[in-house]
Order: C-alpha cells, then structure tokens, then sequence
C-alpha cells in the first residue's frame, strides 16, 4: 500500500511559447486537479489511499466529488470563513515552468497526526508513505518521527526552498526526490554527506535533458534518458516519475532499475503528450 499524505488543487496552467510582459497574453490554458500529493496518488499502479484537507467552498466540493471518484481518498473538511480552496496557477513557456503560485494553506490546519494516524492504522513494513512539503512542519515531523523505520517514509517537495522549510525533520527517511540544482542547495553542495548525516539511503534528483541522478549509500548514477522529448508542458512530470518509481519498486524492482522503468514511463507519456 502506499499512503500519500498532501495537497490537492485545482491547477490552472496557462501555456505559451513565448509570454511577453505587462500585457495580456492570449494562452492554452487549461485547469484540473493537481498538486503534487495529487497527482502521484492518480498515477500510482499499486494500492493506494490519498489523505489530504479540503474546505466546504463550492469549488473544494466539485474537486471532493472528483477525488472520490479518483479512488481511496480521505479528507479533513476545515470549515469558517477563512478556509479557502487549494489553488495553483502555473504558466508554461517553451515547455518548461516560467513562474507558478500557489495557495494550499488549507492543508497545514486542516491534516492532523491523529487523522493521518488513524486513517493509515498499522501500516506494514514494505508500505509506502510519501509526504509533500505543503504539510505543516509539526505534522511532517510527527509522521517521520512516527513511522520512520516502521515502513518506507518518502518526502517529495516541489522546491528546494519547500524543502528548506522542513530541513531539521528530514532524518531516517527512504527516499528524497528533488531537482538537482535545488538538491544542492538544500544540502550545501554535498548531498552524500548529507545522506550519511541524516541516514537517507536514496535521493533521486531530476536534471532535465540530463535525465536523473540517483545517490544510493554506496553509489552515485547517472541516467540519461533513451530519448530527449521536448514537450509544450512538463507540468507534473516530476510527479509522474515519482508515482512510476514507487509502483516499480511495489512490484520488487530494486532501485535503479525502478528508476529507469519510471523514466521510460515518463518519456512515453511525453512523447504521447497525455498530461503528466
């Protein structure tokens, strides 16, 4: 089972080859759900549950019915005034992510310890249970501190400054996943040392064109993809590599090779250019 504890959102993604500033831009632009906790749930290829926070707003209830119909989700409705949809706006130029902002505040006062707590119950050993950084940093902590060694933690951030903000908590986990240049940062240039410090055995960091470098506990490597694609929108498709990742290792890949079936996956999925 693999347990996904983060964001939904409703994602309006506006794409352009070229976006000239201080004027409207007439845009491909679509909207869906997304959010990174999101979107590794819907593509995961193995049994799943997603826990995340939503409000009673009518566009939090369209993306309720949405999810449930998405699956095995478990959601927290925060009520009051202040509680506010989860929202994402991502503009898209020559393929690659120009600016992006969000709003997921509705998921800090919203999931608890003791609601993720009971809704994984007794987790078994060779379970997953995958994190996204707009989590609040007490609860990150409590779930690393709770079941870190119990069965396999990952923490997916979308930014090396999301990262940051939950930098003391990350010890014991399984699997980080980060963009190369926000990997170094966060880990002041030295990610094994890193790694060794605070006992993570895996780091999976994308790198573009370049493919992906996997730090493992006794090697470094690099994995260039079978085929650069150039795609409008990449939107998510970090996410999708991760998702592709876990279902491979759910099935008893050892990591590098699930790393490289999930690259695969990707570069199908963008070659086909299904959304990602």
């Amino acid at each position: 089972m693999v347990f996904v504890v983060g964001a939904v959102g409703i994602d309006v993604v506006a794409v352009r080859e070229r976006f000239l500033d201080g004027t409207s831009n007439p845009s491909d632009i679509r909207g869906g759900l997304g959010g990174v906790g999101y979107r590794i749930f819907s593509n995961l290829d193995t049994p799943r549950r997603f826990l995340t926070a939503l409000a009673a707003d009518p566009v939090s209830r369209w993306a309720r019915e949405a999810l449930e119909a998405d699956g095995d989700v478990v959601i927290q409705e925060v009520g009051g005034r202040e509680a506010r949809p989860p929202l994402h706006l991502a503009v898209m130029e020559s393929g690659g992510l120009k600016l992006a902002a969000s709003d997921f505040r509705i998921v800090e006062p919203g999931l608890t310890l003791p609601f993720v707590q009971r809704a994984i119950g007794t987790p078994l050993a060779d379970d997953f249970l995958v994190m996204d950084a707009n989590l609040s940093p007490s609860l990150l902590a409590g779930l690393i501190d709770r079941y870190a060694g119990k069965m396999r933690v990952v923490f997916a951030p979308a930014s090396g400054e999301e990262a940051r903000r939950h930098n003391e908590a990350l010890r014991g986990i399984f699997l980080m996943t980060l963009a190369a240049g926000e990997l170094e940062s966060l880990t002041g240039g030295d990610p094994r040392q890193f790694m060794t410090d605070r006992s993570i055995p895996h780091i999976v960091a994308t790198r573009g064109e370049a493919g992906v470098r996997l730090y493992g506990a006794d090697a470094v490597t690099d994995l260039a993809p079978r085929k650069v694609i150039r795609a409008p929108d990449t939107t998510g498709a970090g996410d999708f590599l991760l998702a592709c990742l876990l279902s491979s290792l759910s099935s008893g890949r050892d990591m590098p090779a699930a790393v490289r079936a999930a690259m695969d996956r990707v570069e199908q999925r963008l070659q086909s250019g299904g959304d990602s």
